[in-house]
This record gives C-alpha cells, structure tokens and sequence, in this order.
C-alpha cells in the first residue's frame, strides 16, 4: 500500500533555493534511513529534476521540482513554492514497487492545490479513519489525536481584534456502548465535558429520531458582575462581548459511535457548529465491524504522521 508524507512550512524570503531546501530534506532521508539498519544511507540513490510531470500539467504547482529516491522502498517527490501563501510544500509517495508508484503518485500530484489556490470562503475536507468533515478555511489546525478508538481535531481562528482565536474541535469516539455503559448519553457528556464547560451557563435541546440521539448545547460565559445588581456595573459589563459556547453532540447507533462538535467565540458560534456537524460523514454501507482497523485505515493513519 503506497505511503504519502506531505509537509508544508512557511517562508518570508522573497526568493527561495528549493534545491537548497531539497538539499536539508535529504539529510533527513538519509538519517532515517541509516537507522533502519537494512541498508547503509550510502546505497540510497537520489536523484532531482525528474521527469515525472510537465509544469503545465498542475498551474497550482509554482516553479515545481519532481525528484524521486530508492532503496529498500520507491519513492517519487515534489517541492514548488508558493508566491501567495509564501508556503514551500513537499509531497512525496512511498511504495515497495516502481509499478504501484508511479499510478498513485502522478494523480496526486495532478491534484495538489496551494490554500491560495482556495476560495477565501470556503471549506477544507478533513478526513481519516473512515470519518470525513467539512471546515471552514480560516480555522486552521491547531492539534490532533488520531487514534483507533479516539480522534481530535482542534482548530483556531485568528479572528478579530475584538475576537481573538476562536475556537473550534471535531472529535469521535469509539465504542459508544461501552463508553456509556448505562449513563444517558447528556449525562456522559457533563462528566466528560465538565472543564469545557466551566465559566458558562447554558441549556440543552435533545432530540432522538431512533437512528441518532443528539443534543444541541447553547452556552455564555459567565461573570461576577453577573451577582452585581447596580445598573452602572451591568452597563459596564455590556460594553465587552462575553464568549459565547456552542456544542453538537450526536451518537450514531448504526456506527456505534459519538461525534462532538464544540465552538467557542464571541461571535455566534452555532452556525459554523451546524455546518460542521452536518457535513460529518462517520459510515457506509460497506464500513467494516467498528473497532477493528483495516490495513486501508493503518496506512491512512501513517500518511497523516500517527
């Protein structure tokens, strides 16, 4: 099963040597490449500006250079810079055949978009171990777990400057049977969530349509002046937005699973928490038994760096 690593990193130089660039990123194929011990870093062969597609084939692609290296594995790459975003981004394709290579890696990188290349307002498609989800572009990853049994993804917006980083996580939980054991699935949540939800008043709406129990909690952060009943403390306190806490949180019987999707802002943060949640696909028809991974999945999981 062919591996992918992709790595980005951002660069304020208004030109840059990406054969320089290359030139570290070998280092460190060499160095983890010694340490397996099959072979000697010596014997790894290298080589740059490979024919494997024509710059015109992906516009998205700026100054592209296509290398590819071998040993004990294939592997085919690419380095281009982007004048925009001000990213270099390198993808590279693993497999134990030249064959198997070369018919997943030129689809890929046919494929590759810069986030300029991105409208401004739209969405990202994040994905792995068979859930997929829709997020807006401006919140950017800020952390991840990706594990069998457990999955985060947390993200921040820079904002505002009167709403600065808000906040946005997308998690799944496995098993939701033994997680819940006989709690209610409100009850489950307060316990795990009870440091989320500190500093915040809020209310739940539950609905349960047989397939898929869910609430919806709407939450404000609380304040001292909140006990304060003189009207110049309570004017006072209007005059700063208070973070506002939206949470979806849905069991899937089919799946036997749990998706939490939280927001905190001081903006409204139900409507990015609605899109979110429902762009959520967690199953399909042809989904294996829940809790056991497949190699699909594994490799899915080392593309991504687990």
């Amino acid at each position: 099963m062919p591996r992918l690593e992709l790595k980005w990193s951002e660069s304020k130089r208004k030109k840059n040597d990406l054969h320089a660039v290359l030139d570290e990123y070998f280092k460190l194929v060499r160095k983890s490449y010694s340490k397996k011990g099959s072979r000697k870093s010596g014997e790894l062969r290298i080589k740059r500006d490979v024919n494997l597609l024509k710059a015109e084939q992906n516009p998205h692609l700026h100054g592209p250079i296509f290398f590819q290296w071998r040993g004990d594995i294939f592997a085919h790459g690419v380095i281009s810079h982007c004048p925009k975003s001000q990213q270099i981004t390198i993808a590279q394709v693993m497999a134990k055949t030249r064959h198997s290579l070369h018919s997943v890696s030129v689809p890929l990188f046919l494929s590759l978009k810069n986030i300029s290349a991105v409208e401004p307002e739209g969405d990202f498609l994040w994905s792995a171990y068979q859930m997929s989800f829709w997020a807006p572009q401006k919140y950017r990853l800020e952390k991840q777990q990706l594990l069998s049994g457990y999955l985060l993804f947390s993200f921040i917006d820079p904002g505002t400057l009167l709403d600065r980083k808000r906040r946005l996580s997308v998690e799944r939980y496995g098993l939701a049977d033994v997680l819940l054991k006989d709690r209610e699935l409100e009850d489950w949540f307060r316990a795990q969530y009870q440091k989320s939800l500190r500093g915040f008043g809020y209310q739940i709406e539950v609905s349960d349509d047989g397939t898929d129990e869910q609430f919806m909690l709407l939450g404000q952060e609380t304040r001292f002046s909140d006990n304060i009943p003189f009207q110049q403390v309570q004017s006072l306190d209007q005059l700063s937005k208070r973070k506002t806490l939206a949470t979806h949180v849905r069991r899937c019987r089919r799946s036997n699973r749990i998706f939490v999707v939280q927001s905190v802002s001081k903006q409204n943060a139900v409507p990015v928490v609605n899109h979110v949640a429902a762009s959520i696909h967690c199953h399909s028809d042809t989904d294996q038994e829940i809790g056991v991974l497949n190699s699909t999945e594994e490799s899915a999981l080392d593309a991504i760096g687990g």
